[in-house]
């Protein structure tokens, strides 16, 4: 489980992915909260802890998927991910980390997925 206090962030990202060391800058930079990195070329997570993630967004488990890296799995496309048993994405995910929609942004018991660090700069910085 990746649990954190009202004032603590926890940043999953991918550190070969462009946008991710974007978010993981600004992150560091932010004197907001306590911050804790998980770089997921390093540390893999579970998919029980996936399955939290996607609970913590209210989001069905297929939105995890980062469809610009489809084409590191076997499937053609996204509309073959969505018809898949929702275990079978958690054990995808886990097993290619790359698939996982990143930077993912824990802030207490909510999660929240970015496109891009501006998206963050806007939402915390009021």
């Amino acid at each position: 489980m990746i649990e954190n206090e009202e004032n603590e962030l926890t940043l999953i990202y991918h550190s070969d992915k462009s946008e991710d060391k974007k978010m993981l800058a600004f992150v560091e930079a932010s004197d907001r909260f306590k911050t804790k990195n998980l770089n997921l070329k390093r540390q893999i997570l579970t998919e029980m802890q996936l399955a939290e993630i996607a609970d913590k967004m209210a989001l069905p488990i297929v939105e995890l998927v980062d469809e610009s890296y489809m084409d590191r799995t076997p499937l053609q496309n996204l509309l073959q991910c969505r018809m898949m048993d929702p275990g079978d994405i958690l054990t995808l995910l886990t097993q290619n980390p790359m698939l996982l929609a990143t930077p993912i942004v824990i802030v207490g018991h909510k999660a929240y997925k970015y496109k891009s660090a501006f998206e963050i700069i806007k939402q915390f910085s009021h």
